[in-house]
Parts: C-alpha cells; sequence; structure tokens
C-alpha cells in the first residue's frame, strides 16, 4: 500500500529523466553512486509529492480515485503524513550529498509542487504549469549533477516534456472534473467545458509533436531518437484525434492514461538517441 502511494513507475520515469539529461548535457554517465543517489532524490521527492497530494485531496479521490489507500481507508492520514515527509526528508537528504547546486533544484522544484499540492491546483492553467515545470526538473537536474549548470539542449528536452504534460494535465482535468467540483478546481474543462478542454490539451500535445524532430535537426540526439519518437509522436495524435471526437469523461481517462504511456516512450527515445 505504502510503495503504490508512492507512484513507482512515476518516480522511475523521473529518475531516468534526470540519467538523459546527464548524459545530453555531458556526453558521460553519472558513477555508479552518483546514480543511487539520483534515483533516491528523484524517487522520494516525486514520492512525498505524490502523497501529500493523495492526503490534501481525499475527499476528491472517494470521487475520481476511490480505490487509492486513503479514500479506501486503509492507511490513516497521520500515518500518510509521516511517510509523506520521511520521503521527502531522504531525497533532499540525498541530493545535499549529491552538492549544494542539486540541493537547490531539488529544493527549488520540491517547493513547486507542494505549493501546487497547497494552493495553486484549483487555479486552473497556473496549477497545471506548476506540475508540468516539476516534469522539466529531473533533465535540469541531471545537468546540474554532470556541469553544474544547465545546458541549452537539456532545456529543449525539457520543453518538448512541458508542453506533453501540459496537454495531459488539462485532459486530466476532463476526466476529473466531478472531484474537482468539490475542491473548486478552476480547471479549463470547469470553466470552458471538456470541448474547449480537449481543444487545449490536445494543442499542447500537437506543438510537442511538432516540434519533437528538432533534438535530431539540431545534434542534440542521434537518428535513433527520431526513429523510436515517431511511436510516441503516432501514440500522441492517435489519442488526441480520437479525444477530440468524443471528449467525454469516460474517453478522457482513457486517453490520460495513453498519454502516460507515450510519454513514456517518448523518454525511451530520449535514453536511446543520447
Amino acid at each position: 500500500m505504502y510503495v503504490s502511494m508512492s507512484r513507482p513507475p512515476n518516480g522511475l520515469l523521473m529518475f531516468l529523466a534526470v540519467i538523459v539529461g546527464s548524459y545530453v548535457a555531458s556526453r558521460t554517465l553519472p558513477s555508479i553512486l552518483d546514480m543511487v543517489l539520483a534515483f533516491i532524490t528523484a524517487y522520494c521527492l516525486n514520492g512525498s509529492s505524490m502523497v501529500v497530494n493523495d492526503i490534501i485531496d481525499r475527499e476528491v479521490d472517494k470521487i475520481n480515485a476511490p480505490h487509492r489507500p486513503i479514500p479506501s481507508g486503509r492507511i490513516g492520514i497521520n500515518s500518510a503524513l509521516v511517510y509523506g515527509v520521511a520521503l521527502g526528508l531522504v531525497g533532499l537528504s540525498a541530493s545535499f550529498v549529491l552538492g549544494i547546486n542539486t540541493l537547490l533544484v531539488a529544493i527549488i522544484f520540491y517547493g513547486i509542487a507542494t505549493a501546487y499540492n497547497v494552493w495553486l491546483k484549483p487555479l486552473g492553467i497556473l496549477g497545471n504549469m506548476a506540475v508540468s515545470s516539476a516534469v522539466v526538473a529531473p533533465f535540469l537536474y541531471g545537468s546540474i549533477l554532470m556541469i553544474n549548470t544547465i545546458s541549452p539542449r537539456v532545456i529543449l528536452l525539457g520543453l518538448l516534456a512541458f508542453l506533453a504534460n501540459m496537454g495531459r494535465e488539462i485532459i486530466k482535468g476532463i476526466a476529473d472534473i466531478d472531484g474537482d467540483a468539490l475542491r473548486g478546481v478552476s480547471s479549463v474543462a470547469r470553466k470552458s467545458g471538456n470541448k474547449k478542454a480537449a481543444i487545449i490539451g490536445s494543442g499542447f500535445i500537437f506543438t510537442s509533436v511538432i516540434l519533437s524532430p528538432l533534438p535530431t535537426i539540431l545534434g542534440i540526439l542521434g537518428w535513433t531518437y527520431l526513429l523510436v519518437v515517431v511511436i510516441a509522436d503516432a501514440g500522441f495524435l492517435y489519442s488526441i484525434i480520437k479525444l477530440l471526437a468524443n471528449p467525454s469523461q469516460s474517453n478522457s481517462r482513457r486517453v490520460k492514461r495513453e498519454l502516460l504511456l507515450w510519454m513514456a516512450i517518448a523518454l525511451i527515445a530520449f535514453i536511446l538517441g543520447a
């Protein structure tokens, strides 16, 4: 139960993004010890944010995700809070061992994720931007880890990840519209309707697809990236076309899961291309 609360797939994707950022910035990989510490940082800080989100959204999740440990009653609030704080402290401690600059990056984006959970989520687009910036964080973290600065090459990869995640967050708002009403979240779907949210969310994803060849064109990633990212791009286009044809809650739930798969394939393309 506790492991599932930390969202292991998300934590693994965060770690892989750190490795991509490391290699793209420096053309070398971190040492084994640094990789282990980077994994602990990425996994634990992501997990802590997820646990805090589950605590704050426990009433909303009774509608949107009743199977989760807190709304289902399998884990109490106090136990979840201790678990979330512990994950955060472990993640920040691992980052401190790697260096002051990596710790600063970790603190900034962990702070953004926490601010989203506590204050920014009800603000709609602003909340979506906060979540999406947290997705960019591991790329920047990997660059800081290896060269102590942020490489322009890594910024481009972060931009692609930001756009795709912005689209998914807006589309997710369609699926979560009932629960979001309980917390007063001003999602695009609640403010402007499902169709408008589908159009805007799809627009972000379509933009990421259009820009996806740039890393190869600019010599940042090799041709292997382009060959694999085509699969992700095809998946993105398939999902948004399906959503635009039917922007219902049930269909958006399926699409948001599909988008996570295409994003994972795009990350694999980053890895192979690097």
